[in-house]
């Protein structure tokens, strides 16, 4: 990808849209296996061509020297794989690569369609299995002014050719049948190749048959080409998102140990949103994902999976404990930021909190470089 990965990490982080990043990851992975197709299937078909090319040179040679030649089903087979000892005819994992780069190709774009949607529509972004997600996000991008650049990228790639052919050529493969993808080389006789993907016809639109090199080029040149426009753009337009404000990701901590004959036993730790003055400062929901971003510009984030948060006055103790946040959604659940509902509590909550701290979360760790806090040590 052209766009620098570790500057956009940081502008997601900066600007409370982490969760956007783990697209980013899937992303770069699914580009990355497109492109392992794409070498294969160029490197696997030109062998192909070059050792029929040879074989029929060899049979010629032999032929005008000894006046006579004959060849038979091993030398057809020399074009076959050998992938640690496993034998497989080519022109089979030639069709199986090429259906493969199609469908990386494709879950590519539509992972960038996830990227746009949680970067730049935080808490109104919409659930990653809406099946309507590239329709829905257009129109809430349509709502905000200083989106209409990316609008009309994202509106001219959706009426773009090749990525109509790659919805349909991946949906077809899925939902309805093979497309024969044919593969012939004349042998002694002749020299036509093909190695072509048949016409088909998807929702009444009828596919043209197509060279398959030609076309995964073209369809690689024009992913890739997608994907650093739209990214660019996102970049840009993050600082812009819709809705981040129910995001806390400044959580500080207060965790205690007891200093024993056995070493240091800990007691307990506690978790920490501060505020000016009062919960009104808060949305009575909020999502938490415990964040920081060192001077270095590496980011840590912690899965939260407590169930407490307490909420405080800043610079003050915990004797100024005004209220709490509750887990809401759970811990079997994959969002990265997870819902708290903020609730007033006093002492007597946090009391309640310390005194069954270990019986409670005796199994869950934590990582303490995603968040600020104190460590203390008592006798």
């Amino acid at each position: 990808m052209g766009i620098d990965l570790k500057l956009l990490e940081k502008r997601l982080a900066e600007h409370k849209v982490y969760d956007a990043w783990q697209y980013v990851q899937s992303l770069r992975e699914t580009l990355n296996y497109m492109s392992i197709s794409y070498e294969i299937l160029l490197k696997v078909y030109e062998h192909r061509c070059n050792t029929i090319d040879r074989i029929q040179n060899d049979i010629i040679n032999v032929a005008l020297k000894e006046g006579q030649a004959s060849f038979g089903e091993s030398d057809l087979k020399q074009t076959d794989l050998n992938i640690v000892g496993l034998e497989i005819d080519d022109s089979i994992f030639l069709r199986k690569t090429a259906i493969e780069f199609f469908h990386y190709a494709r879950i590519s774009m539509d992972i960038l369609i996830q990227i746009v949607n949680a970067a730049l529509l935080g808490d109104k972004s919409y659930p990653i299995s809406d099946k309507c997600l590239l329709n829905n996000v257009l129109k809430e991008l349509k709502k905000k002014a200083v989106f209409a650049d990316l609008l009309k990228i994202l509106n001219t790639n959706k009426d773009n050719p090749n990525y109509k052919y790659l919805l349909a050529f991946d949906n077809y493969i899925k939902h309805i049948k093979t497309i024969l993808i044919t593969i012939k080389n004349s042998f002694l006789l002749g020299k036509s190749k093909e190695f072509t993907i048949n016409e088909f016809c998807y929702r009444g639109v009828l596919y043209q048959k197509e060279n398959v090199i030609d076309k995964v080029q073209e369809i690689r040149d024009y992913v890739i080409k997608s994907i650093e426009d739209i990214l660019l753009e996102v970049f840009n337009q993050i600082p812009n998102c819709l809705d981040n404000s129910q995001r806390i990701q400044s959580i500080k901590f207060k965790q205690v140990y007891k200093k024993t004959e056995k070493g240091s036993e800990l007691e307990y730790i506690t978790f920490f949103i501060e505020v000016e003055n009062d919960l009104s400062e808060l949305p009575k929901e909020i999502k938490v994902l415990p964040l920081i971003i060192k001077p270095n510009n590496e980011i840590y984030s912690f899965d939260f999976k407590f169930d407490k948060i307490f909420i405080k006055k800043k610079g003050e103790d915990e004797s100024s404990i005004i209220g709490c946040a509750i887990l809401k959604n759970g811990l079997e659940t994959n969002e990265f930021y997870r819902v708290f509902e903020v609730k007033p509590c006093g002492m007597k909550d946090y009391f309640e909190y310390i005194a069954t701290f270990k019986n409670k979360y005796s199994k869950i760790t934590m990582n303490i470089y995603a968040m600020e806090g104190n460590v203390i040590f008592i006798s």
